[in-house]
């Protein structure tokens, strides 16, 4: 069924046989503990190599390259009545929606949690469970080639701890979560674990992505947008990086010029010949289909004395939402980017703060700064430096 556990490194499972009672033991426990290993340095989709699972006082470490039918394990991570603990477990779940479509249902997520708990934003996963369980991980196969077997004892240890803790972390978090009356809020976040949209590939907006679009316009950014299709295509039919098939500067560069020809092509600096010459055709009728398809046409950037006022708020509305964030104990990075901020403040200053979808102005995101934000810049609020943590205080203001 399985390999004979030894104590610190799980159970590997080669065998259906025993996959089924690694599923046994997740539906026992209503609460399954996941993380993988993968590769995916060389191709376009991530080549799986092992899947971690804890489920009551057992640990799993399954083995996709024994021909193991992942299937059932997937069905389990979209039961709503199986709980999914990850820590930073997008890439984790996509995987699986890649592979058999599954969506999770009921994720709770450590590293996302932890941000609001007050152990800040992205925190690695040994550093967590150190600041919450106080318990040190041994670090030593973070770059090994989890493809390659035999698995060693060390890997293995390793493997498991991935999951080991992830329970005992999850209930501390939830504790204190509870506490601050703020599991809502994390729980309104990890929605966004459980919408298809979340997950895969959007062809028609992967131009979006690429470094270097905001110097392109109208009819050059149509051109993008078909090149970036065509890429994606290619990467995906060829399992290579994209950046393998081109690279985005080139990518900028054809939609800049619009090459009609393959003489045109060649002369573009940085486009390897060697793709020139497998897919010169396939280049050149991007292009065409960009040049006849509608410009793009972007959204109207505010007026330029709007952006220089919003621009000089920011550093005061910056300082005001870390002031709450810090009285709060919450990762300032989860509530919004200083881009986005300044997006809310030149929309506040045109009138129409309620326009642009801001994150910063929904939910507990808004209940926390957004209102703040929008007071400090209709001159509702006012600053003042004070010698106490968090140093800034509001002042109201008259009109």
């Amino acid at each position: 069924m399985t390999s004979k556990t030894t104590a610190g490194r799980g159970s590997l499972v080669t065998t259906d046989e025993g996959l089924q009672h690694a599923l046994d033991a997740v539906r026992a426990a209503k609460t399954m503990a996941l993380d993988t290993e993968f590769m995916r340095e060389k191709t376009y989709r991530a080549r799986l190599c092992l899947v971690q699972v804890a489920a009551l006082d057992h640990i799993f470490l399954l083995d996709p390259l024994s021909s193991l039918d992942l299937g059932p394990l997937a069905r389990l991570i979209e039961d709503p009545e199986v709980e999914v603990l990850v820590h930073a477990g997008k890439q984790d779940l996509e995987i699986f929606f890649e592979a058999y479509g599954c969506v999770p249902t009921n994720v709770f997520d450590v590293q996302l949690a932890a941000a609001f708990a007050g152990f800040g934003s992205s925190l690695p996963y040994g550093r967590l469970v150190e600041s919450v369980l106080g318990l040190p991980l041994e670090k030593g196969e973070s770059y090994t080639d989890w493809c390659r077997r035999p698995l060693t004892d060390a890997q293995m240890r390793y493997a498991a701890d991935d999951v080991r803790y992830l329970p005992g972390v999850a209930i501390h978090l939830k504790e204190k979560l509870t506490e601050l009356k703020r599991l809502d809020w994390v729980e309104e976040e990890l929605k966004n674990l459980e919408r298809p949209e979340s997950y895969g590939i959007d062809i028609d907006r992967v131009w979006k992505k690429v470094t270097g679009r905001g110097t392109l316009r109208g009819g050059q950014a149509a051109v993008l947008r078909e090149l970036a299709m065509w890429r994606e295509e290619a990467a995906a039919r060829r399992d290579l990086p994209r950046g393998w098939v081109l690279k985005d500067p080139t990518l900028i560069e054809l939609a800049r010029r619009a090459p009609s020809s393959t003489s045109d092509l060649r002369s573009i600096r940085g486009l390897n010949p060697k793709e020139v010459d497998r897919s010169a055709d396939e280049i050149l009728a991007a292009v065409e289909r960009g040049r006849r398809a509608p410009k793009i046409e972007f959204d109207k950037a505010p007026s330029k004395s709007v952006q220089v006022r919003a621009r000089m708020m920011s550093g005061l509305a910056d300082a005001l939402v870390r002031a709450r964030c810090e009285r709060a104990n919450i990762a300032t990075e989860v509530v919004m980017t200083r881009s986005e901020l300044e997006a809310v403040l030149a929309d506040v200053i045109s009138g129409t703060p309620e326009n642009g979808n801001h994150r910063l102005l929904q939910g507990w995101r808004r209940e926390l700064a957004g209102e703040a934000v929008i007071g400090l810049a209709r001159g509702d609020i006012g600053l003042k430096v004070v010698d106490s943590p968090p140093y800034i205080q509001e002042v109201e203001l008259d009109g």
